[in-house]
């Protein structure tokens, strides 16, 4: 045999050898990999649960500066703007037609002040929820504290309803195809003044 086959054949043999050992040293880092890879686990949870408790707070934020009155705070809109800018926002999405908006006399309980408006929408049914869940979206503390529906004047198909089957919810019907409602509702907004 050649020096450089025997070489060769040591070094396979060395090699198989150190296998055996290499596996027994590592085995007894598993349990220690398993406990390191839970803890980057609960510390990866830890920080999604931190950054969503974080938004919220920040959102709490705002809510707090957009509906409180602080000594010397200056608004750049005026809470009608706001609000107007909101309903115009939420109706064009909506693909509704705001009609009317009458706004009350402000009335005044303690700190709070509460600011009313009378609004008439069209729209449809569908349209009239998804715009009551953008209103408890808000960043200002808006109440819905009544609503009317009645059959709009332009009117609109008269077979829009279709009949559910086997217990199912009936699809969402074409915009073509929806009734047109006129909606009278009372919104109130609320401005806090700060405790002394």
């Amino acid at each position: 045999m050649k020096s450089g086959e025997t070489l060769l054949i040591t070094m396979a043999i060395v090699a198989i050898g150190l296998i055996p050992v290499d596996l027994f040293y590592a085995s007894r880092f598993v349990p220690r990999f398993k406990e390191i890879e839970k803890q980057r686990i609960v510390t990866s949870n830890q920080l999604a649960t931190a950054k969503i408790v974080s938004e919220n707070l920040n959102h709490v934020r705002d809510l707090v500066f957009r509906n409180m009155d602080f000594p010397g705070q200056k608004d750049t809109v005026t809470q009608e703007t706001a609000l107007f800018d909101f309903l115009t926002t939420c109706v064009n999405d909506l693909k509704m037609r705001l009609v009317s908006v009458r706004p009350g006399q402000p009335s005044t309980a303690g700190r709070v002040t509460t600011y009313g408006y009378d609004i008439q929408l069209e729209g449809d049914f569908f349209s009239f929820g998804e715009f009551c869940s953008k209103l408890e979206n808000s960043r200002r503390v808006l109440a819905l504290t009544s609503f009317e529906i009645s059959q709009s004047s332009k009117g609109g198909s008269t077979d829009a309803a279709s009949s559910g089957k086997g217990g199912k919810i009936p699809a969402r019907p074409p915009v073509s195809e929806r009734r047109s409602v006129l909606i009278t509702l009372h919104l109130d907004t609320f401005r806090v003044k700060k405790g002394v």
